[in-house]
């Protein structure tokens, strides 16, 4: 049936739509803060409180800041959040996470 692949496609589009790939952080936030601000519409803890599962592979800063600054298939780039406000961020999304 072809109505399956419409609707999957409908729902990535709204999950890219609710993300806010334009957000711009305020000086010394905190990487909570900016994760609630603008990751949170797309990506919610689990029920043991973690956000990510990651494999050794990817559990790591410079893996984590490429996502952010130049997103994928699935997830927008963010790149307004840089320096200090993108190392908040990492931190916060890999203390966060569980490596598998």
């Amino acid at each position: 049936m072809k109505i399956k692949p419409l609707i999957f496609i409908i729902s990535l589009s709204i999950s890219a739509i609710s993300c806010s790939k334009d957000y711009t952080p305020e000086q010394n936030v905190s990487g909570e803060h900016m994760f609630h601000t603008a990751c949170a519409g797309c990506h919610q803890k689990d029920t043991a409180g973690k956000i990510f599962k990651w494999d050794n592979s990817k559990a790591n800063v410079a893996h984590i800041q490429d996502m952010l600054t130049n997103g994928n298939m699935m997830m927008p780039k963010f790149p307004n959040i840089k320096g200090e406000a993108l190392d908040k961020l990492t931190t916060y999304v890999l203390e966060n996470s569980v490596v598998e």
